[in-house]
């Protein structure tokens, strides 16, 4: 059987040839969605999201957020008093478990079969190219209705 010679490439070649391969590679690295370096978390826009709020929740909810929008009357049980989401939860607003309501949806009896409105995927229509997956609005409505907290 015959032995196989490495490659030996001169000292200048090497570093050139090392060089081509690391920056081939960082750059596949790149292409698979890995970042360079981190990038800033994005700050809630309170204006944006009361914009929202105003838009998809204040029928259920009213401007105020405390349950008694237009629609309210259709709920049995009235939809939820958010004003008050602080206070029914040891004085600690749940960040998350508003987004994930907002994102996913919960079931609840006075929202039907189905529940609440699950607005992660409308949101995500509202704006494709600068907000694919919804995520921001969904921030800056739980921004907005933490701002709504009763002191």
């Amino acid at each position: 059987m015959k032995r196989i010679q490495p490659i030996r490439i001169p000292s200048p070649a090497k570093t050139v040839f090392l060089a081509t391969v690391l920056s081939a590679a960082s750059m596949a690295l790149l292409a698979h969605g890995l970042p360079a370096q981190k990038s800033r978390a994005r700050e809630s826009d309170l204006a944006a999201g009361k914009d929202t709020f105003t838009k998809y929740c204040a029928s259920c909810h009213g401007v105020s957020g405390k349950g008694d929008g237009p629609a309210a009357a259709a709920f049995k049980p009235p939809p939820m008093d958010l004003t008050a989401l602080s206070k029914t939860h040891d004085g600690k607003f749940p960040t998350s478990y508003v987004a994930a309501v907002l994102k996913f949806g919960r079931n609840v009896l006075a929202h039907g079969d189905v529940d609440m409105p699950v607005w992660g995927s409308r949101f995500k229509a509202i704006d494709p190219a600068g907000d694919p997956t919804g995520q921001h609005h969904i921030d800056d409505v739980v921004a907005y209705v933490e701002s709504l907290q009763l002191k």
